[in-house]
């Protein structure tokens, strides 16, 4: 470990960092909008917390020769907020308002799993750069990543209900693939960029599908619901 900055290992972690925040955000959309939409900035708050909280947590544990411990604590938050975004999901496609039960599930899950996730990425930054400061950096990126990725769905989710059952979808697939990848973190002892021999490109494009089929699937069932076929019929009577 060393305090170098070299240009070339710092663009290659931006790269990886990016990379790795894509996937674990639309879990964290599907958590943040099962709550009632006037608290969806509460589960924002508890992210950017958990992130804050979690990014010197991470790097402190890697100084201090703790990153072994700091990657189980983490893996056992991981896999709570995930059984906790999957619970929210099926929220989110069962009924569109929200409850305090759904605010508080997606608020926890956004919270464990943004105070996690830092460590769950550094193994895999170290494997690019033994320098610190280029690690921190890559740590502080997929940071940002998340957090405005995660704010853009939960934005477009906001105007679209057939977007929100989307985001549920492709959240509950990622979780999964989450989950996977979580459990070989363990197994193998560090963080690689794949989930169960799922390399990270396919993973993207596994939740790209489940967002836009459920997305399909969700305007069909709007389109079709029996409620909007009576509310259409008051209308046109009206």
């Amino acid at each position: 470990m060393s305090l170098d900055l070299d240009p070339l290992e710092l663009l290659a972690v931006a790269l990886t960092a990016v990379m790795l925040a894509l996937p674990i955000a639309f879990p964290l959309a599907a958590a943040a909008i099962a709550a009632p939409r006037r608290l969806w900035n509460g589960a924002g708050l508890a992210l950017g917390l958990g992130l804050l909280l979690g990014v010197p947590a991470a790097i402190a544990a890697e100084v201090l020769d703790l990153h072994g411990t700091a990657l189980i604590a983490s893996s056992v938050g991981h896999l709570l907020g995930i059984a906790l975004v999957i619970a929210a999901a099926v929220f989110v496609v069962i009924r569109s308002d929200g409850s305090w039960l759904t605010a508080v599930i997606g608020i926890v899950a956004c919270a464990v799993i943004g105070l996690g996730e830092p460590s769950q990425a550094l193994p895999a930054l170290f494997g690019l750069s033994q320098s610190l400061i280029v690690v921190g950096a890559g740590a502080v990126i997929e940071a940002v990543v998340i957090v405005v990725v995660v704010g853009a769905l939960v934005a477009a989710a906001g105007r679209v209900r057939a977007l929100q059952i989307g985001i549920a979808a492709a959240g509950a697939v990622a979780a999964a693939m989450l989950g996977i990848s979580v459990v070989m973190h363990l197994l193998r002892g560090g963080a690689v960029l794949e989930a169960g021999g799922i390399p990270i490109v396919a993973q993207l494009v596994v939740i790209v599908v489940a967002l836009v089929v459920g997305t399909v699937v969700g305007a069909l069932v709007e389109r079709f619901s029996p409620q909007r076929s009576d509310l259409e019929a008051g209308g046109s009577q009206a």
